[in-house]
């Protein structure tokens, strides 16, 4: 794989291998590198209420529900607090979070730790007044979040505008996946993902600052400021909560497409293991991407850069099936570029023209939380009917894991480890604040207890 920071540019040529390199390296180089600018409606374009409305018929089944401030600050705050329905399943076959006090309700809990007769008068400080369970500080959204996941037959996937807790997926009670089938589920997720607090607080930070501009364009226009609850900082988006269907995707079939200047110009694995089986599907695989490039997205999606990720499934009574889009992302840093380096796509050279310029304004998408809060129908999707007289100048390069590839060995190397917690701290932070505190002082009292162990030894 070519490095970040030191490959040539190329042309896109036929499809082939990768070999070596690292995509955390590649992200780190991506800061240093200069990017073209990078404005708010880039970042806003990519958010998932924006673009589904248009390209739902090739997306996964998606509900989107507008998120309150209330909400935004719960998921914001210290602690972990569930739901307390009486209807809360507690299958023995499920992960059981819950042991002593946590059997309690939670206000009960929370109270018991609080009286505890060895606090610190920093943690008396910080008392406060118990917090309610989502299903009765938000009944209204805690319900459409519950009904919701009926009407998707029981199993959601979740996501914020733009981000997935894929980080958390360790803690899921549904064997290491994000599949939610209560609002629980869902709340367990997103308060324990660090991906989600990226959306939360950082979503801009790549952008440029343009004097004289709030931003402009329609995203911008149609999102106002969300002021959170109890909190003096503000979203600059208006967010929501993405339902999904839940499936189990064959992750050899996903992945990354990148587009310069309205050329597909690089396709890559986004799933990091040797597949054999993809080598001989290499011509099928862009053909079908090409296909859906230049037939959905080219000309429709309102950023003349950016990048795609895309599922194919396996066909019946053919290799490959409809290609289904599942996100879009900008051509910015904070994006992974897999086996492809920031360094080489932004020298790209693609051809000039008329191309180079944006979709026009009335291509633009309403922002679906200012709808109805579900799927927002379009009319103006694209159809295969579009015109295929495309040019095919620019034949994207399509890069896979190659055999040799030390790579191609991560099978025993779990995703998103690094965002992992030791359990004593998971079950510490699910008995809300006062567990965090009990939690805190036995491990103080640890540490000192070896502090004075070293101490006697040095004597």
């Amino acid at each position: 794989m070519p490095d970040a920071t030191g490959a040539a540019a190329t042309m896109p040529g036929t499809t082939s291998g990768a070999t070596g390199g690292s995509s955390d390296a590649n992200n780190n180089a991506a800061a240093l590198l200069e990017f073209p600018p990078i404005t708010r409606d880039h970042i806003l374009h990519c958010s998932y209420d924006y673009w589904f409305p248009k390209y739902r018929t090739s997306c996964i089944k998606s509900r989107i529900i507008p998120l309150t401030p209330d909400f935004v600050e719960y998921i914001r705050e210290d602690g972990i607090v569930l739901g307390d329905e009486d209807d809360q399943e507690t299958d023995d076959d499920e992960v059981v979070w819950e042991s002593g006090p946590t059997n309690l309700s939670t206000a009960q809990a929370r109270s018991r730790y609080e009286q505890a007769p060895d606090q610190s008068d920093s943690d008396s400080d910080e008392d406060d007044e118990p917090r309610l369970p989502p299903n009765k500080r938000f009944p209204a959204l805690h319900q459409t979040i519950k009904d919701t996941i009926a009407e998707l037959d029981g199993a959601v996937a979740p996501k914020l505008n733009w981000t997935a807790p894929k980080d958390a997926a360790w803690i899921s009670t549904h064997q290491n996946t994000i599949k939610c089938t209560t609002p629980n589920d869902v709340y367990l997720l997103l308060k324990s993902s660090n991906f989600i607090t990226y959306d939360l607080e950082h979503a801009f930070d790549d952008c440029t600052p343009v004097a004289g501009s709030n931003g402009g364009g329609s995203a911008t226009t149609e999102t106002k400021t969300t002021e959170t609850a109890g909190s003096s900082s503000a979203l600059q988006f208006k967010p929501v909560l993405v339902l999904r269907s839940f499936f189990n995707p064959h992750t050899a079939l996903e992945f990354r497409c990148f587009v310069k200047h309205r050329y597909l110009v690089g396709i890559t694995q986004r799933d990091l293991n040797h597949y054999d089986f993809l080598l001989k599907m290499q011509p099928a695989l862009v053909a079908k991407i090409c296909q859906f490039f230049n037939h959905k997205l080219r000309y429709t999606f309102p950023d003349a850069s950016f990048t795609f990720d895309v599922y194919i499934p396996e066909g019946e009574g053919e290799p490959l099936g409809r290609v289904r889009l599942i996100d879009i992302n900008a051509w910015a840093p904070h994006t992974d570029s897999l086996l492809f380096g920031w360094h080489e796509l932004n020298e790209w050279k693609v051809p000039s023209g008329p191309m180079l310029g944006t979709a026009s304004a009335e291509e633009d998408v309403p922002t679906a939380a200012a709808q109805t809060g579900g799927v927002v129908s379009d009319d103006s999707n694209t159809t295969d009917d579009d015109d295929d007289d495309d040019d095919d100048d620019v034949i994207p390069e399509l890069r896979l894991i190659e055999k040799e590839d030390p790579a191609a060995y991560n099978f025993s190397s779990p995703a998103y480890s690094a965002h992992k917690l030791p359990k004593d701290v998971v079950d510490a932070s699910l008995s809300g604040e006062g567990g965090m505190r009990e939690f805190a002082r036995k491990w103080k009292e640890m540490v000192e207890y070896r502090g004075d162990i070293r101490s006697w030894e040095d004597k």
